[in-house]
């Protein structure tokens, strides 16, 4: 890099000094050639001066390149900025020039000093000082443009290994194609643009067609021979996603989408990053914009617990609480291997965001919330003020083989931690829970209602002495992609495997969210919920699971039932073919927030509640699960179970 500092300082003084020199030589030389001594005398003795004046002029024209920055920019990447930047330069420089003219104007020439020569005491013709400063403007300012041609020049001569066309015409997709053409070792050959702006078509930008609109992508890539279609339009609709997904399978091309400008302009991603489509850019509805900015201002000097913070809805919560500056986060599980990973994740972050203190308040707490007396101890010690209850287990079939273990910690474990969480004056707490618990046909689904009306039951007013200071919060949404244990990392398994990919039934559908989505959605509702609240998200259109498998096989580059089988094995115990978000009891109402609703759930006595557990807790250990499953069903009437037997 310094060596190409010092070989542009170098031309760029031999460009100054010529354009100089040009300026004289066009001046003067037609004069040179009329008959005359006196005349040509004159044309020696202002050559003269040009020498003279010369180096001082150079020196000055490279100072002011320096001052102005032009040499701390990359040659081969200069664009206007860098124009600008030589345009005052060198003005700055014919200024200085024409200054000592008009100083020399007013003293009528320097004839007072006779040790100058006489060449000195003379002005610089003005029309020399005009040419100089648009000749050395041109040299320069050529110089830089010269070797962008010369750039795209190689690029365009390149043997690049794709051939693609870029799905946007606007500023990412202006980004991406100068980088391709200033990175031709990145493989990729852009021929043109197609944008839905139709005031672009037929029009150019860095010498490459916009072809036109998305109904023109077809032809294009069967005629000019696309090997892949990248994705530069900024927060692409749902709609067009598909549009382009379906054109492209149809046309066996590859499809890639580019990170945002806003990335790319603060460099938190880079051109390099370009990735395939995930499935979570294509989920039954647009993408929920729940951007939480001032909404985290409750977490703010608190000491935050989190249960589950092992898990991924738990480690996500865990990432986006940091953000909102917590006095403590507290980070509780039972496994000691994946706390163990979220935390040396968190305390790398802070190191390399340099966020002061941050990583002192990570606190990795192993216990089981089953535990009373440790849940009791960790209470006393830490007094955590909001409490996210992310610990439950979810595997459906694995639950229905194991009803006792679902009470103990969907249920059980639940009420310790709400009930500490009252005893200890938390100001919140926030219950995850999931569709399954509407109109429940599993075991887990039952054990996650009968959870919910636990936390309702917590914010009716106590029947204590106490009084109540806690704001007890459920939040209910549906499946998670990609969380352990759900259907995509199955799907990618198998898929990775060979296949098949197995789906339970043709019609079998979910609700679907993106881990963000679902943190986003808890962390507003520790923001925004009311006491006794269940908030839910406007999830749009359930998503069918064999629609998920063609979509996934088709990402992964393999074409459904040809290269990859997708086989049928029927419904797991405890599966229901589509899954709800409201009982037929639950009335939704607006919140401030359009996405998010409102309902509550129904609220039993804490003396229910507690003969409710006791009657659990007396069958966990030794009834067996139709004994278990009928208590389930005397708790939660709509709870219609699976009728066989359950195998893990």
């Amino acid at each position: 890099m310094a060596s190409d500092k010092v070989k542009w300082i170098l031309l760029d003084a031999c460009l100054a000094a010529a354009a100089f020199l040009l300026a004289y030589a066009l001046r003067f030389l037609p004069v040179y050639l009329i008959p005359g001594e006196t005349i040509q005398e004159a044309y020696r003795l202002y050559f003269h001066q040009a020498l003279l004046v010369l180096p001082a002029l150079v020196v000055l024209r490279l100072l002011f390149l320096v001052i102005l920055g032009v040499y701390r920019g990359i040659s081969r990447f200069a664009g206007l900025h860098e124009l600008r930047q030589i345009l005052l330069a060198v003005s700055y420089g014919t200024l200085v020039l024409a200054g000592w003219d008009l100083l020399v104007f007013f003293i009528n020439g320097l004839d007072g000093f006779p040790e100058l020569p006489e060449a000195l005491r003379r002005r610089v013709p003005i029309p020399i000082v005009a040419v100089d400063w648009m000749a050395c403007l041109i040299l320069v300012g050529g110089a830089r443009a010269a070797r962008r041609m010369r750039d795209l020049t190689r690029f365009n001569s390149s043997a690049a290994i794709h051939n693609v066309v870029i799905i946007g015409a606007g500023e990412v997709g202006d980004l991406v194609v100068r980088n391709f053409m200033h990175n031709p070792q990145m493989g990729y050959r852009p021929l043109g643009y197609v944008d839905e702006d139709q005031s672009l078509w037929g029009r150019q930008i860095h010498g490459l067609p916009v072809f036109g609109g998305l109904e023109d992508l077809p032809s294009l890539i069967e005629e000019m021979e696309v090997v892949e279609v990248l994705v530069a339009t900024p927060q692409p609709s749902l709609r067009l996603l598909n549009r382009i997904v379906e054109i492209c399978e149809a046309a066996h091309v590859g499809f890639k989408i580019v990170p945002a400008v806003s990335d790319l302009m603060s460099e938190r991603m880079s051109i390099n990053q370009i990735r395939s489509v995930g499935i979570e850019d294509l989920l039954g509805r647009e993408p929920v914009d729940l951007k939480l900015g001032s909404e985290l201002d409750y977490l703010r000097d608190e000491t935050v617990m989190v249960t589950g913070a092992g898990g991924s809805i738990g480690s996500e919560l865990c990432r986006q609480i940091l953000q909102g500056h917590p006095r403590q986060l507290l980070l509780l599980g039972r496994g000691e291997n994946s706390l163990y990973e979220i935390v040396a994740e968190l305390r790398m972050k802070c190191a390399q965001g340099r966020m002061e203190r941050e990583e002192e308040r990570l606190t990795l707490l192993i216990a089981d919330i089953q535990d009373v007396q440790r849940m009791e101890r960790i209470f006393e010690e830490r007094r955590p003020t909001i409490v996210f209850h992310a610990a439950a287990h979810k595997h459906v079939p694995l639950m229905e083989s194991h009803p006792g273990e679902a009470i103990k910690n969907n249920i059980i474990g639940t009420f310790n931690v709400a009930c500490l969480s009252k005893q200890w004056g938390a100001k919140r707490f926030i219950l995850i829970s999931t569709d399954k618990a509407v109109e429940p046909a599993s075991v887990m689904g039952a054990s996650k209602r009968v959870a919910e009306m636990i936390v309702s039951a917590f914010s009716r007013d106590p029947d204590t002495s106490t009084p109540l200071t806690t704001s007890f919060i459920s939040v209910r949404f549906g499946n998670v992609l990609g969380s352990r244990g759900s259907v995509v990392p199955l799907f990618r398994r198998q898929i990775a495997a060979g296949g098949p990919v197995t789906v339970t039934h043709p019609e079998v559908e979910r609700y679907f969210m993106t881990i963000p989505e679902a943190v986003h959605l808890v962390l507003q509702a520790g923001a925004m919920g009311g006491n006794g609240q269940l908030l839910l998200l406007d999830m749009g259109r359930p998503v069918k699971i064999v629609d998920l498998a063609r979509r996934m096989i088709t990402l992964s580059g393999f074409e459904p039932n040809v290269d990859v089988d997708i086989e049928f094995i029927g419904l797991r115990p405890g599966e229901k073919l589509k899954e709800e978000l409201l009982t037929a009891n639950e009335d939704l109402s607006p919140t401030e927030h359009p996405k998010i609703f409102a309902t509550r759930v129904d609220k039993p006595t804490l003396e229910e509640v507690k003969e409710w557990l006791r009657r659990l807790d007396a069958l966990t250990d030794h009834a067996g699960r139709e004994e278990i499953v009928a208590e389930l069903q005397r708790i939660v009437p709509e709870f219609q179970p699976f009728e066989g037997e359950a195998s893990g």
